[in-house]
């Protein structure tokens, strides 16, 4: 993880700012302003007056939707796998705010949580995310600093997945930690938990768990809540488990409510042999020496009021029938699902498809479920076909009748030289469908894909997915590549590259548009994963009688963004309000050739001392600058990095000054990473009305680099570029010969990203 660090000279130029921020609010699109879309992508790089560079949206992404420039989810934390989850339900008078004397529910506000793991290093957690800004901006909830553990979360750190309750508005965020799986509950939109580790001493070891919540079923005492995971404690005949609650999660009722349990782990199978799959049992899929892979439990919840929901539950598996000796290649695969009509009491599994020993295999790690307003539902998978390494594609099939029969796997990436995996769908009215996946630059299957191997992000949208047709129209929504390479879908299996995990995700918010959450690792180091989430402004939604229509009140505008007040948070992740100098309402960069300028507007003139008082105890000082992605020399065999360019005051550090590199250090607890400074050179000051001795409220604050000396050409693009204001705990100095920086930022507010695409101008 440390390497060394060759030092190099960077010149830091201070000028005053091309063009002032005006402060505002959002502002409304006029008539003859520009749509610009990053070339071959569906992203918006930005909206201008006719006067700017840009090019009217007539590409045919835009036919299918919009998407905002991908915000990162945490300016620094390592990702992988991520599960994005919207709250899209309204709320109840009297409830969150929501005034008691209103005449029905207040409007729902789409708040935005994300989830990943962070590993089983101590202190053993998953990562918890969450925006309250349409998914502008994240922030780390209540939390201890540097390590981003929520405050009162249990142990885990394998494997995180979460969902949010539609009348309770809890958040069930479960965690890993091998033989235990974790329940984390918070009452209060994320912001503190709850923790009730279930499985300790019942003969749990299982792997990959996942969450769902029906709290419309036993209502009155809290809902069903289900959690579903592999038991591998006898790894001969593992058995796919589902743990539930009929008390919304309370403490200890997951023990009390579950039928299937180590005492029924293996009721109904005939010694590793499958038994009827017609006959109930306990668990989904008990004592299965054939069972691979499970996918996320899934109810049945949403109805409508012609067709209301049924609260059958479901779980996709698949099943490799071989026999001793025989190879993967040899295998007969099945896909599966287990489904239960009773709340999670008793199961029976139905085959979706055989593919006998035909030359497919469909084990690209996880298989995925969607089921849409009408109870259709719709199985998804990536496979390699004609040869077990040949070209991966994305598969799905519906049913329209419960599981009882599917129509024939429909290939949606048929075209050749481009495999595809990891998909994931979510489904709104009957028959309209989003899906995402990554998608490469070639033909290549991904686990034995060659280093030039370029991968992105892909969204699909079908308007009328139950017809045995590829009725999916796609696009790139990934503006530059998430990935370089082969990666390995083997899961725990794999020896080779799986920095990004096994999966990725996708949810809608209550219009039916589309936020994306996967993940990044196209860096020096490309195990510094991160995760980025972009969300659809524009375009079809998945729900009849919605209209997507953010664009134009999405806060970019001629290479600025407008950010509100009064949203900062302290080093713990609780709220301060306008706290002087941290409140950042606004940033603008200007690029003119080798040259870029940010400027930021701030509340107040920034200092140490305003950072110190805003913060939690322990911080020594700030960080105000923005962060951006781009391809660059100092990017290594992966052509690019995570830069930043940013004013310091933290005294342990010396003189105030103007600094820019790479935000590639370790913090002093290794699980994050840190602003590092390429080379300080000769302290400089920043420009802008902030600097003055008599600065107005509210103040410029601009800074400047030369975009060569990080390594960055004129030709290269600058994406979700970032404006930030941080707190600083310690000193950024590191020992030598280390990646491992002695201090810990923490996040104060941030800006929503911008783009540019390159060619040196905007």
């Amino acid at each position: 993880m440390f390497r060394a660090v060759c030092g190099k000279s960077l010149r830091f130029l201070v000028v005053f700012p091309l063009i002032a921020i005006v402060l505002a609010s959002t502002p409304a699109m006029a008539g003859g302003d520009i749509i610009e879309l990053l070339p071959d992508t569906a992203i918006l790089l930005d909206q201008s007056t006719g006067s700017g560079n840009g090019g009217n949206a007539t590409s045919t992404s835009s036919s299918v939707g919009i998407f905002s420039p991908a915000a990162f989810v945490d300016y620094k934390r390592i990702g992988g796998e991520p599960t994005v989850a919207l709250d899209r339900y309204p709320f109840a008078p009297g409830t969150f705010g929501c005034p008691i004397t209103s005449a029905g529910p207040c409007a729902a506000r789409d708040i935005v949580y994300v989830s990943a793991p962070q590993g089983f290093v101590a202190p053993r957690y998953s990562n918890f995310f969450k925006s309250d800004d349409l998914g502008q901006t994240f922030r780390v909830p209540q939390h201890i600093p540097a390590t981003s553990k929520v405050i009162t979360g249990g142990q885990g750190g394998g494997d995180s997945h979460h969902v949010v309750g539609q009348l309770s508005h809890k958040v069930y965020f479960i965690d890993l930690a091998l033989d235990t799986i974790t329940m984390n509950v918070s009452s209060d939109l994320g912001e503190s938990w709850t923790t009730d580790p279930f499985g300790a001493g019942l003969g749990f070891l299982d792997d990959r768990q996942w969450v769902e919540a029906d709290e419309l079923i036993n209502t009155p005492t809290g809902g069903n809540i289900y959690v579903s995971a592999i038991n591998l404690l006898d790894a001969a005949f593992p058995t796919l488990i589902a743990s539930r609650s009929t008390h919304g999660a309370a403490a200890g009722s997951f023990a009390t409510d579950s039928t299937c349990n180590p005492a029924t782990f293996a009721t109904g199978s005939g010694g590793g042999v499958p038994g009827p799959d017609a006959t109930p049992t306990p668990c989904p899929d008990p004592s299965d020496a054939y069972l691979w892979v499970a996918g996320p439990v899934v109810a049945d919840k949403a109805g409508t009021a012609s067709r209301p929901a049924s609260h059958a539950v479901y779980i996709p598996f698949m099943r490799r029938v071989s026999t001793l000796g025989q190879g993967l290649d040899t295998s007969d695969w099945q896909v599966y699902i287990a489904k239960s009509t009773d709340g999670g009491a008793s199961w029976t599994r139905q085959l979706v498809y055989d593919f006998g020993r035909a030359d497919a295999k469909p084990d690209n790690i996880f298989p995925q479920l969607a089921i849409d307003r009408g109870g259709n539902l719709y199985y998804t998978w990536s496979q390699a076909t004609g040869d077990p390494l040949g070209e991966q594609d994305v598969y799905y099939t519906y049913s329209t009748n419960g599981g009882t029969s599917w129509v024939p796997p429909i290939d949606l990436t048929g075209e050749k030289n481009d495999s595809a995996i990891f998909p994931w769908m979510v489904a709104g009215d009957p028959g309209k469908v989003d899906i995402v996946y990554y998608k490469s630059n070639n033909g290549e299957n991904s686990n034995v894909a060659p280093p030039t191997t370029v991968w992105n992000v892909y969204f699909g949208q079908s308007m009328n997915a139950l017809n045995p047709g590829p009725n999916f129209k796609s696009v790139q929504v990934s503006a530059e590549p998430n990935h370089l390479g082969l990666i390995c879908t083997g899961g725990l299996g794999c020896d080779e590259d799986r920095d990004l995990l096994d999966f990725f995700t996708v949810d809608v918010d209550h219009l039916g548009a589309a936020h994306i959450v996967y993940s990044d690792d196209h860096q020096a180091r490309n195990s510094d994963t991160r995760d980025k989430l972009t969300r659809q402004i524009a375009g079809n939604s998945i729900f009849k009688d919605q209209s997507i229509t953010l664009q134009s009140s999405w806060p970019i505008r001629d290479h600025a963004v407008t950010d509100r007040a009064g949203d900062v948070f302290d080093g713990a992740g609780f709220p301060k309000g306008s706290c002087a100098g941290m409140d950042l309402l606004g940033a603008q960069s200007s690029r003119s050739g080798d040259l870029l300028t940010v400027t930021l507007t701030l509340n107040s003139a920034p200092s140490a001392a305003k950072a110190v008082a805003c913060a939690t105890a322990g911080a020594t000082g700030g960080l105000w600058g923005a962060e951006f992605w781009a391809a660059s020399s100092e990017g290594g065999a992966d052509g690019g990095n995570t830069f930043y360019l940013a004013y310091r005051d933290n005294p342990p550090d010396g003189a105030p000054r103007v600094e820019a590199g790479v935000v590639d250090n370790l913090n002093v607890s290794s699980t994050t990473l840190e602003f590092d400074p390429t080379d300080v050179g000769t302290p400089a000051t920043p420009t802008g009305t902030c600097t003055a001795i008599a600065a107005p409220s509210p103040c410029t604050l601009a800074v400047t680099v030369r975009l060569s000396d990080l390594g960055i050409s004129s030709g290269n693009g600058l994406y979700g570029l970032t404006g930030l204001t941080t707190y600083f705990f310690g000193s950024a100095n590191k020992p030598p010969l280390l990646r491992l920086e002695l201090g810990n930022s923490e996040l104060a507010d941030a800006t929503a990203p911008i783009h540019y695409r390159g060619s040196g101008t905007p």
